[in-house]
This record gives structure tokens, sequence and C-alpha cells, in this order.
């Protein structure tokens, strides 16, 4: 019985040795080394804060949404025309842009 036991926990530590594929391919673990896919377990950011951040180069009157994308929140905010506008503030939260430009496309 020992020795059964012993048989299975073996297969089971050898099995689950080795690390698996989390992004789907070996061009996506270059590109996002250190990371398992899921941006938010690691990066938040709430609508007062990204207000806060905002409101110094721009004009945001009210907050609509926040998504998390690869490398950048996308906020959804409205200004004090009450137009809605989208920009890209990166996970650092010093730099912004409208549009991010995949150099890799």
């Amino acid at each position: 019985m020992k020795k059964t036991i012993f048989l299975l926990f073996a297969v089971y530590s050898a099995v689950f040795a080795f690390p698996f594929d989390h992004m789907g391919g070996e061009e996506q673990k270059q590109q996002m080394l250190g990371c398992i896919g899921d941006c938010a377990a690691c990066h938040s950011l709430t609508p007062i804060e990204a207000q806060s951040i905002l409101k110094q180069k721009f004009d945001v009157k009210k907050i609509l949404k926040i998504d998390v994308k690869n490398g950048f929140f996308e906020i959804e905010y409205e200004n004090s025309e009450g137009k809605k506008e989208k920009i890209n503030l990166f996970f650092s939260k010093d730099k912004a842009c409208r549009e991010v430009i995949n150099l890799n496309e």
C-alpha cells in the first residue's frame, strides 16, 4: 500500500514539476515575460485615482469606465462639455496616450 501511494505521489510530482504554457504559445511567452496573463491580478486603478491623475493634464469631469488591457488601463471619461473620450494610462501611472500603436503588427 505504501509503495502504491509513493508511486502515485512520484508520478504526480513528475507531471506537475514542469511549468505550464499559460499564455498559449512561445511567441506570447517572449512578449509577456513575467506575466501570467491576468493584468488585473497585479494592477488596479480606482475611478477616484484615475480622475486625480488625469485631471492634471486633461479635462476630466467624470470617469465612466476603466478596462485593463495589455500594459495599460483604458479609461473612458466624460469631459466638461459632456463628450465621452477614451485615453490609455500605462500601468506606471505616469504616461497617458490617446492611441496605442502596436509595433509588432
